[in-house]
């Protein structure tokens, strides 16, 4: 097990400095402390003082992470800091807009400033991030599989392949597809989906797909791109509820009606969806937040306490 002796020899750094950074009391260079905390990374090194707090004398603190704002951020925070706040945690909220960025925020962690970490959207490899785990708990909603970060996802294939025999059987023939970046787990899924449904319906039509690497103007965008599309399709599905209401918006003032000229189903079941009152697919973020904190909680206090079901489904307009 690597000791505070080995991080002294590694960075040539005195003992009691290095004392400080693990306490998180005391003053340290900034320069002195990222090479610390580079040793601390690189040697997997787990202070003892810490593995003792975090069995006794936890900071009560999460720290949620996201790399950018899009409107369901807000809905989230406010499942999630509620979910803590009843069982007495508090939520730090970090906007890590870089790589070195979202690195500093998992290095709170190191010092006990953080006792867990949530990450509704990273910039990172998971392994990377999945290294920090050794000093708290992570947890995630985004689709991963490592053993030592939990994601609690829902599966986007089975849930897009009902919502293309739902429309189907509505008798939509042409469906446009408006995907988030190929990036993400999810939307292969979703992609996967789409090309099997085709097989079994070699009478539909879902070759029309836009993929947008964020969500701030795509509804527009994707809007314009429909106006000028020698086919329209007949209905178009949304990655996000903001991005299809964008939509519907743009489309309106180019005297578009919806749904008549154009079917628009959105994702997540978010306040934008009632506003809009437009169909959408409730892809179960509450009970994410939800069983995301849970067991971070679990983690930090050995207990069992048990996750809510996630059931995804379609929800129609009122």
């Amino acid at each position: 097990m690597t000791t505070i002796y080995d991080l002294a020899k590694k960075t040539g750094i005195s003992k009691s400095t290095i004392s400080r950074v693990v306490s998180g009391n005391g003053y340290v260079s900034e320069e002195k402390r990222k090479i610390i905390l580079n040793a601390m990374h690189e040697l997997h090194y787990i202070p003892n003082q810490v593995a003792k707090n975090l069995r006794q004398k936890h900071t009560k603190t999460i720290g949620f992470l996201v790399s950018d704002y899009f409107p369901l951020v807000g809905d989230f925070i406010n499942s999630f800091t509620k979910i803590a706040a009843k069982y007495g945690y508090n939520v730090n909220v970090y906007f890590t807009q870089n790589a070195k960025n979202e690195l500093e925020t998992l290095s709170l962690l190191t010092t006990r400033a953080l006792d867990a970490v949530f990450i509704l959207t990273r910039i990172n490899s998971w392994d990377t991030i999945s290294s920090y785990a050794d000093f708290g708990p992570i947890s995630t909603w985004q689709r991963v599989e490592h053993e030592h970060i939990y994601s609690n996802y829902i599966d986007h294939y089975p849930v897009y392949t009902s919502v293309l025999e739902h429309l189907d059987k509505l008798g939509y023939k042409n469906v446009g597809h408006v995907l988030s970046s190929l990036r993400n787990a999810n939307t292969r899924a979703r992609v996967k989906a789409i090309d099997d449904f085709k097989l079994k319906h070699p009478d539909s039509n879902q070759d029309y797909q836009i993929f947008y690497h964020g969500q701030h103007g795509a509804g527009a965008d994707a809007a314009n791109k429909w106006l000028h599309a020698k086919k329209r399709p007949k209905a178009m599905v949304f990655f996000a509820d903001f991005v299809a209401a964008e939509f519907i918006t743009t489309l309106r003032k180019h005297n578009i009606r919806i749904p008549e000229d154009c079917f628009v189903v959105g994702s997540d079941n978010s306040e934008i969806a009632k506003l809009m009152n437009m169909p959408t697919i409730d892809l179960c973020f509450r009970n994410q937040a939800h069983n995301a904190f849970i067991y971070l909680y679990n983690q930090l206090n050995d207990q069992q306490l048990p996750f809510e079901k996630q059931n995804p489904k379609w929800i129609d307009a009122d």
